[in-house]
């Protein structure tokens, strides 16, 4: 599903990625562990084709990172990017239709994302209404609302309390056991450990 081979970047002469391989299985969840600054959202950036890598190859659906690979992937980023004046539906209904998804296929896929994520009754409120676990269940619906092959999901948990934390652990590996394939940046061992 996705390889890295030789990966580097360098800003201002400091490199941040060294020679950066891996291989990632279809339906495997490969975690990224490292403190900040080690270089994971970068990886990231490279492989959303947001930012040239300096050298090195990465082939996602065995295909070079380009326009065509961004409709493969699906990404949740550690900052929520969504709307927040708009409902759950609303910004769900805003992002299918950025990838093209019309009609009845686009509300098939806004109702099971939902229902994947366990949104269903918090359907109608605003985005800012939502707690911090249920607003990083939103980040994953919009994420998943194009069907990509590939999940990458940057510091999951970032913020959140033990239980929220623990919740969305199981909502990651429930996609996992339904096919998924999860690329995971955390900075927690136990996070690691338990996913990856």
């Amino acid at each position: 599903m996705l390889t890295i081979q030789g990966l580097h970047k360098a800003y201002q002469g400091r490199s941040i990625l060294q020679q950066v391989s891996l291989a990632v299985a279809p339906g495997e969840i490969y975690g990224l562990l490292g403190p900040n600054g080690a270089g994971k959202t970068t990886t990231i950036n490279i492989l959303c084709n947001l930012l040239q890598a300096d050298g090195g190859t990465v082939l996602i659906h065995n295909q070079p990172v380009s326009e065509q690979t961004k409709r493969v992937i699906g990404v949740a980023p550690q900052e929520s990017l969504f709307y927040r004046s708009l409902t759950c539906r609303e910004n769900l209904h805003f992002f299918a239709s950025l990838y093209g998804l019309h009609g009845n296929r686009r509300q098939h896929q806004i109702q099971s994302c939902l229902q994947a994520v366990g949104l269903m009754e918090q359907v109608n409120l605003p985005a800012h209404q939502l707690s911090g676990g249920m607003q990083r269940r939103l980040s994953l619906a919009i994420a998943l609302v194009h069907q990509p092959k590939l999940l990458i999901l940057d510091e999951p948990t970032t913020g959140l309390d033990i239980e929220a934390r623990y919740d969305l652990w199981d909502l990651i590996q429930k996609l996992q056991q339904e096919g998924m394939t999860i690329l995971l940046t955390t900075h927690l061992l136990d996070e690691a450990e338990r996913l990856c």
